[in-house]
């Protein structure tokens, strides 16, 4: 079971009404595009925090792990926009050669505005996941009547994410288990070897979920058993 599904069972919340939690999380998604103001992110970035760690009593460590992740690609994004050559009006810059490269005004504003609307969605994205079991965000979006083929899509990425994870914990085990990251070479080649076969066991997992599906009459809904 994946770190996120165990606090989905276990949270405070996790008798709280799946449909309130989803409107809640959708919409301060929503309302932070709408309103798009720096205090409005905040505070949804401050609100969802509140709930996951203060309510639902979601250790902080695993919390602030989990956001790092998605946090250092956000970072190098942002940095790419915040960052701009030859421009002008710099409110700060250095020359290299003779190439001016700094941070405009109007850059460094995109910039924050666009980390903080990420950050407010991400935070009410791990609020829902973190509080919420998907059998119940399922149920959930069946009675908000939400169309079957986005939901038959949400199952099949949430289940090939599960795959890509099970798949890769178990080469890395083998690997470690045969002394595969001894050594920087013997690492670079663990690597390369892990991804190769991850890639052919992946197929292999998918074709075995299809024939599995078409065994059990699958035709295009998940039948939960209500």
């Amino acid at each position: 079971m994946l770190l996120i599904d165990k606090y989905a069972y276990t949270n405070k919340l996790r008798n709280c009404s799946p449909q309130a939690k989803i409107l809640l999380a959708c919409g301060a998604m929503i309302l932070s595009r709408i309103i798009n103001n720096y205090y409005f992110d905040l505070l949804t970035i401050i609100l969802m925090s509140v709930l996951i760690v203060g309510i639902a009593k979601i250790p902080f460590k695993s919390y602030f792990k989990m956001l790092l992740i998605p946090l250092s690609f956000l970072l190098v994004s942002i940095l790419a926009i915040i960052i701009s050559i030859n421009d002008v009006n710099y409110i700060y810059y250095f020359k290299f050669i003779n190439i001016y490269i700094g941070i405009t005004l109007n850059s460094f504003t995109t910039g924050t505005k666009l980390f903080t609307t990420v950050l407010s969605s991400l935070t009410s994205v791990y609020f829902l996941i973190l509080t919420t079991p998907i059998i119940d965000i399922i149920r959930a979006l069946n009675k908000l009547k939400v169309p079957s083929l986005f939901i038959e899509l949400m199952v099949l990425i949430y289940r090939s994410i599960f795959i890509f994870i099970e798949e890769a914990n178990n080469i890395h085990m083998a690997q470690t288990m045969k002394f595969g990251y001894e050594n920087k070479r013997n690492s670079l080649k663990s690597i390369s070897l892990l991804i190769r076969n991850l890639f052919i066991r992946i197929f292999i997992k998918h074709n075995e979920m299809n024939i599995s599906l078409e065994c059990k009459l699958y035709d295009g809904e998940f039948k939960l058993g209500d």
